[in-house]
């Protein structure tokens, strides 16, 4: 028997395991993130994470699929998150964005979806002008519709973080970003 990983609660009550799996490769051989999440979750992970841009979303769903089919986890056990593009930041896009990628996950919702990033682009990858928090209204939007049972930001920096508060009905559940595990100082042991 796996032993269940430490949770935290979220600001809306919601538990999230603190260990997870990352997703994100540079590059992958056809069915290698499938295979990693099958591996993840037989030895205990229950916080599994991608994105639409890691364009690994059908792997990654074919892999919580398979762990759900032969019995290992229910889907009520696992922590699903995806993120949301860049160039899907118009309030319009936000809700037929996840829908595309829970179709893509074979899922009927995710735990968590994130703004990926708080700058938009345009299709030719263009910076574009659409302000963050319209992007947050489409967020909101995909919580009442039970797409996502929380909604959150990744990479956005303190003033961008309290301007959501400020103007937010739905809070963010978390600020992702990106970390390492600091290194023991070889000269002072």
């Amino acid at each position: 028997m796996v032993a269940e990983a430490p949770t935290v609660k979220l600001s809306n009550g919601k538990e999230m395991p603190i260990v997870g799996l990352g997703t994100y490769a540079r590059s992958a051989d056809p069915g290698q993130y499938s295979q990693a999440v099958e591996s993840a979750i037989e030895i205990g992970y229950r916080n599994i994470d991608t994105a639409s841009s890691y364009n690994n979303e059908e792997e990654v769903g074919e892999g919580i699929n398979n762990m759900i089919k032969k019995g290992v986890v229910t889907r009520e056990q696992l922590f699903i998150t995806t993120k949301l593009w860049n160039d899907r930041h118009r309030q319009s896009d936000v809700v037929p964005a996840l829908k595309e990628s829970l179709a893509k996950l074979n899922l009927s919702y995710v735990d968590l979806y994130l703004i990926h990033w708080p700058f938009s682009v345009n299709d030719k990858g263009e910076e574009a002008s659409i302000d963050y928090i319209e992007t947050w209204k489409g967020m909101e939007e995909a919580v009442k519709l039970g797409l996502t049972k929380s909604i959150g930001v990744s990479n956005f920096n303190q003033e961008q973080l309290d301007r959501v508060l400020k103007e937010s009905m739905v809070k963010p559940v978390v600020n992702q970003i990106e970390g390492s595990v600091p290194q023991k100082d070889k000269r002072n042991p």
